[in-house]
């Protein structure tokens, strides 16, 4: 944890490549879809989460900053009554993440991508994309909402986005009746993420700065949120 801090001091943005985890979900087919019971001929997961494990964020709480107090400077106080500590800035860190609940909602965003005869195939003739946000359930502070993103997402946008490229074939079996239809869209994994809290405090003799003082606040919020993914599928006619 120290180390962690030492490197956002020193930097707003760490020089070196953050680690990942990727979370996702197993690629299904041929299921009747729950909300809207159409028989999906296929679908797919086409991406995963990539959430930055030792994500960090520097928030500076605009309640607890305050200018330096008059700082003692009187010779007949004890040189431990001129030590003060003044508030500077908090960092959040990622504390763990895991997902709690793979497709956890009801497909969005639906995007219509080709439809291809029986026994032929079908080529894209210009690229589709699709996007969609990071639902942080809950208020919190920017610094928080910025750790869970990173560390759920791996950006601090929080924003998703998919991109079907115009190279990509399609084709239908001679076993479908007329032609089939594939689509694109999004669903949701519900997460949960454990977000760290460490104080930085600058420690003064009289007027004199000495250095900071870290203290560790342990596990101060479990933050839920569902993140997109990009699906496609197939309904045969």
């Amino acid at each position: 944890m120290k180390k962690l801090i030492s490197a956002l001091l020193a930097a707003a943005v760490p020089a070196v490549s953050p680690a990942t985890a990727v979370y996702g979900a197993a690629i299904e087919s041929e299921y009747t879809d729950a909300a809207s019971r159409i028989r999906f001929s296929t679908f797919g997961i086409l991406s995963e989460h990539r959430g930055i494990t030792d994500a960090a964020v520097r928030y500076t709480d605009p309640k607890r900053k305050q200018k330096s107090p008059a700082l003692q400077s009187k010779a007949a106080l004890a040189p431990a009554e001129q030590i003060a500590e003044v508030y500077d800035h908090s960092v959040y860190s990622n504390g763990g993440t895991s997902m709690t609940s793979l497709t956890s909602s009801p497909r969005e965003n639906d995007i219509f991508l080709v439809s291809t005869a029986r026994g032929s195939s079908h080529t894209l003739t210009e690229p589709r994309r699709i996007s969609a946000s990071l639902q942080i359930s809950g208020v919190y502070n920017s610094g928080i909402v910025k750790l869970v993103r990173l560390a759920v997402i791996g950006n601090a946008s929080g924003e998703f986005s998919y991109v079907w490229s115009h190279s990509k074939v399609y084709t239908a079996p001679e076993t479908v009746p007329f032609h089939r239809d594939y689509y694109g869209a999004v669903q949701y994994d519900t997460s949960s993420t454990q977000v760290r809290q460490t104080d930085i405090y600058k420690q003064y003799y009289k007027s004199i700065y000495i250095r900071e003082v870290h203290y560790d606040r342990g596990i101060v919020e479990t933050v839920s949120s569902k993140a997109p993914k990009p699906v496609e599928y197939s309904i045969d006619f």
